[in-house]
Order: C-alpha cells, then sequence, then structure tokens
C-alpha cells in the first residue's frame, strides 16, 4: 500500500489540486488523520471534525472552513510545502509564471501585463480563482484573465 504522501505526490503532479476525502478511499490513502470524533448517545451518533494535514511535503487544506464541519464531506486543496520555507504564494507564482510564460504568444495578455506591472493583484487574483471549482490550471488562469480585463474596463 502506497503511503499518503506519495498518494498526494501523484494527485498534485497530474494537476488534481481540489479533492473530497470519500474520492480519496479507492487509491488506498488512509485519511482517519483528516478527523478526529466524538461520540454522543452511548455512541450511535458520531461527530466528525475535519481539519487540515500535512502529509511530508503535502498539505490537505480544507477550503470551507466555516459552517458545520461534523457529517458534511468538505474539500479541500491540496498544497505542496517547499522544504527551505517556501510559502504557498511562492509556489503559485511560480505556478503562475511558468504557465504564463509557456503559453502561446498573444494569449492571456492582461495577466501578461499584470505580471510585469502589478504581481501582487495578480496573484491575489489567481488565488481567489483557484478555489472556484476547478482543478485545472488554464481554467484559473481564464477566470483570472476575465477578472483583471473586467478591472481594467471599469
Amino acid at each position: 500500500m502506497e503511503n499518503n504522501e506519495e498518494i498526494l505526490k501523484k494527485l498534485y503532479e497530474t494537476g488534481k489540486r481540489e479533492i473530497r476525502p470519500m474520492e480519496l478511499i479507492p487509491l488506498k490513502f488512509n485519511f482517519n488523520g483528516l478527523f478526529s470524533r466524538q461520540s454522543v448517545a452511548l455512541g450511535i451518533i458520531i461527530y466528525y471534525f475535519w481539519k487540515d494535514v500535512k502529509y511530508g511535503q503535502y498539505l490537505l487544506e480544507r477550503v470551507n472552513k466555516t459552517g458545520q464541519t461534523e457529517d458534511d464531506n468538505p474539500k479541500y486543496f491540496i498544497k505542496r510545502v517547499e522544504k527551505d520555507g517556501d510559502n504557498p504564494d511562492n509556489n503559485d507564482m511560480k505556478i503562475l509564471k511558468e504557465f504564463l510564460l509557456n503559453s502561446a504568444e498573444g494569449s492571456y495578455s492582461t495577466c501578461k501585463k499584470y505580471l510585469r506591472m502589478d504581481p501582487e493583484i495578480l496573484l491575489r487574483w489567481f488565488k481567489t480563482n483557484k478555489h472556484q471549482g476547478s482543478d485545472s490550471i488554464s481554467q484559473w488562469v481564464s477566470w483570472t484573465e476575465l477578472s483583471l480585463q473586467e478591472i481594467d474596463s471599469a
């Protein structure tokens, strides 16, 4: 059986970023560390309290941290944590730069303009769009492009 870090690494490298815990079961992922349990009423009712967990270089972070955390099946976002104190913002910026630099000439012109002129705004919109229900970097950048175009035209 593969360990959790190896499974998360494979998912991360294939571009899968958002996931629900139940999607991990067929992969032989041991997700018992993702929650704590509390039994009430003589053990008949069990509440699950989902939490963020780090497995080696990978972090499973709750996407939605508000509302009920008992029996709902939360979404998690897979993040890679670099060893040398590299923070998630730096990782996101690396991903974004690499994607934009490798994209076709003339595409994502607004994002490329913000990369040169105001990278903080670009990164903020990219991170916002990253959590909007897709696991595709091209989708995130496309949404960021639309968001920034809307700002520029206002």
